[in-house]
């Protein structure tokens, strides 16, 4: 549904709005307890760099998500930012190529020596290996096909990666009770509480100073 076309990049940077209407959003939340109070937006700013096309904008929406304590709806508003670097989807390099010999067609006869079939096995190896680097440094970026920008799967994902874990009421008490930390330090004026437990040793050790001094 979100789309623009490569074309209208050529001349400079595009601004673009679109609608994320409520059918859009509980399609892209149906996996989730999250779903929209109403439509929602994005504003995206698309320009490339090179043949790359760099993505820079907001999305925003209202949605409600279940308490994870009293299962009451919270509104639940979320604001990605959203940056991208989008790069061609990849293509097979030019003489890369392999065509296998089928049943029909003669193969390649070996040519003689040990040490050309050791430069054969050195250069299939580097080339495995460098296929290899191409393939994970691909995977690792963020691509685009054809001639076009589609924004819907982008959109998605940043909204899921910001919807809260555990939503919860902000007027429940918290569920880890008081915070840990160092005693409090108390006035000189005010005499320590003793555990009546404990009486009989502090009587004791009062005692002990006592004969000391």
């Amino acid at each position: 549904m979100f789309v623009v076309p490569i074309a209208d990049l050529e001349r400079g940077p595009r601004t673009v709005t679109f609608a994320l209407d409520e059918a859009w959003l509980r399609q892209a939340l149906e996996d989730t307890d999250a779903s929209p109070r109403r439509a929602g937006s994005a504003t995206v700013e698309l320009s490339k760099s090179g043949r790359d096309v760099m993505v820079r904008g907001r999305v925003e929406a209202a949605l409600s998500m279940p308490c994870v304590v009293t299962l009451d709806p919270l509104d639940v508003d979320v604001s990605p930012e959203i940056f991208l670097m989008l790069a061609p989807g990849a293509t097979a390099p030019a003489g890369r190529a392999v065509k296998k010999a089928g049943r029909g067609e003669p193969k390649e006869a070996p040519s003689p020596g040990r040490a050309s079939a050791g430069r054969r096995r050195g250069a299939k190896d580097e080339c495995e290996e460098e296929d290899e680097e191409l393939d994970l440094s691909t995977a690792a970026r963020d691509t685009f096909e054809g001639s076009q920008i589609e924004l819907d799967p982008f959109f998605r994902e940043f909204l899921l990666l910001e919807l809260p874990l555990f939503p919860r009421r902000s007027d429940l008490p918290s569920p880890e009770g008081p915070a840990i930390g160092p005693p409090l330090v108390e006035s000189e004026r005010q005499e320590p509480v003793i555990d009546p437990r404990l009486q009989p040793l502090a009587a004791l050790r009062s005692r002990m100073r006592e004969s000391k001094e």
